[in-house]
């Protein structure tokens, strides 16, 4: 076993690197999400969304 790491320590950088990306996109989803709901929440009580909330889907 501890040779398995000494001959492959290298593959954590990119294995490091594909979580952090699919950690990344999980909390941009979230975020997208939270932005849809609030939107769906005025349009549901009739008022206009801030223009800083509608930029947030922008980006």
């Amino acid at each position: 076993m501890a040779d398995l790491f000494s001959d492959f320590w290298w593959l954590m950088f990119p294995i490091g690197a594909m979580a952090l990306g699919a950690f990344r996109s999980w909390m941009d989803y979230r975020a997208r999400r939270e932005v849809v709901e609030a939107l769906r929440d005025l349009a549901a009580k009739g008022q206009e969304p801030p223009a800083a909330l509608l930029a947030q889907l922008q980006r």
